[in-house]
């Protein structure tokens, strides 16, 4: 096995050294072609020419590529999964560094303490995972996330990146099926065509229910008016919200002020008041070591 993986490895390397020699204009007259070669192993065929091989999600790709460069020359690929599992090489991919790992994986480093663990993230990439339509997400200014990635799912659900950095559901974007009554309620004056709809400004405003559905959170949260405490209705920028409540983390309760308040506004973004908000409350747990949270999770603990 290790003279098959040295072998496999030179000619690697020397493919690449013939393409990067390639002259721009040589490149340009290439020429690609699919599912091209046969490829065995020990006499065995393991990819058959003019057919497709089927990927981790599911998907047809092609079993083979043969690009034939502008001298003539022809150099063959095969897709980085089917190589190490007709090797026996263990692959991985770094999403933080953008690398394919083959071999031996590197160790992964301990989590520094205070670090949150998503313990929904799954073990190994889902086989028939929940996708959603990925065309509507990067039309909202979503980033797709790598498929070979296991940071990429929550159980069997595939995630995006939406506009503002934050994680979401796929399936959920534009899937009516998904929402509540309270959501469609909200809906019906909340977005126009299945979008928050803008200001002049540019920025969106809406409803933070709508969110998921949408694929990203609005410039300017809608707030209901609540008489009882002085609330009056407008909107918010979550940005101020949070910066106002990250002041009061870790204070104790004697020292809390419970109660503070923010910049209100109108659809167009401009201040019209103050909004009320309340502390979050104040908790004293004793906590649990990561090694107490796995075996919680693994005896169905809460």
């Amino acid at each position: 096995m290790k003279n098959r993986i040295a072998s496999f490895a030179g000619g690697f390397f020397v493919a690449l050294a013939l393409t990067a020699c390639l002259t721009t204009a040589l490149a340009a007259s290439g020429k690609v072609s699919y599912n091209f070669a046969n490829v065995s192993l020990d006499g065995v065929r393991k990819i058959t020419a003019g057919q497709d091989i089927t990927a981790a999600n599911g998907q047809k790709v092609p079993g083979t590529i043969l690009y034939t460069d502008g001298a003539g020359g022809k150099t063959n690929y095969l897709p980085i999964r089917s190589v190490s599992e007709l090797l026996g090489v263990e692959i991985g991919y770094d999403s933080a560094t953008q690398t394919i790992l083959l071999g031996g994986q590197p160790a992964k480093p301990a989590p520094e303490e205070g670090t949150v663990i998503d313990l929904r993230i799954p073990q190994t990439v889902p086989e028939n995972p929940r996708r959603g339509d990925e065309e509507l997400i990067r039309s909202r200014g979503g980033t797709i996330l790598p498929d070979g990635d296991v940071n990429s799912y929550r159980g069997n659900d595939k995630m995006f990146r939406d506009k503002n950095g934050e994680i979401r559901w796929e399936y959920l974007v534009g899937n009516e099926d998904a929402l509540t009554d309270l959501d469609r309620k909200a809906a019906e004056w909340s977005l126009v065509d299945g979008d928050y709809p803008k200001n002049e400004k540019g920025e969106s405003y809406g409803s933070m229910l709508l969110a998921d559905y949408v694929g990203y959170a609005p410039d300017l949260s809608h707030m209901a008016a609540y008489p009882p405490e002085g609330r009056p209705e407008g909107y918010i920028r979550e940005s101020e919200l949070q910066a106002a409540g990250e002041k009061l983390h870790g204070l104790s309760e004697e020292a809390c002020p419970h109660e503070y308040t923010i910049p209100l506004y109108d659809a167009e973004g401009q201040k019209i008041g103050t909004y009320k908000v309340g502390c979050n409350g104040h908790y004293e747990t004793p906590g649990m070591t990561l090694e107490e949270v796995r075996e919680a999770v693994l005896k169905g603990g809460r």
